[in-house]
């Protein structure tokens, strides 16, 4: 789980992500601030969605250690890990680059809805073209079928 940010109408937006271990996005989403009330509420809808987690990796900014706290607290992430260390967020810090790379271009959003909507649709083209990324295997190289290919020649 980390948070970039993004301008909404001139001002800088803060945007919530979520990833799985395999690096498809659980959620998004967009707030005005960046403070714990904001990491509270986007981690609470979270485990109410997708169940507990067994280990959850955050960068140390306070607000995330802050909201995580508090959640465990009122008996949610009982049994969750929470990993702070620097280079395990590495998968989510490189998964927004596509998102930001978009922006770049922009002059930015008109208001929050629109970047929100726009948002979800970017990270949806992206999750596609991830799983069918997976799908394919980087090299056309197949044991098997390097193997019947020389039973062949013999």
């Amino acid at each position: 789980m980390d948070e970039t940010y993004i301008k909404v109408k001139g001002e800088w937006r803060y945007l919530y992500r979520a990833i799985d271990k395999e690096g498809y996005t659980l959620d998004i989403q967009l707030r005005k601030k960046r403070d714990h009330q904001a990491a509270y509420a986007f981690m609470k809808r979270l485990v109410k969605t997708f169940g507990e987690p067994t280990v959850l990796t955050t960068d140390k900014a306070p607000a995330l250690l802050c909201a995580f706290k508090k959640l465990k607290e009122e008996g949610l992430y009982k049994h969750t890990n929470h990993c702070t260390v620097k280079y395990l967020n590495n998968l989510i810090e490189q998964d927004h680059r596509h998102i930001k790379r978009r922006f770049a271009k922009s002059a930015g959003f008109q208001s929050i809805r629109h970047a929100s909507r726009t948002l979800k649709g970017i990270e949806t083209v992206h999750a596609l073209y991830k799983k069918n990324r997976s799908l394919k295997p980087d090299f056309c190289f197949s044991t098997c079928s390097e193997l019947q290919k020389l039973f062949i020649v013999a």
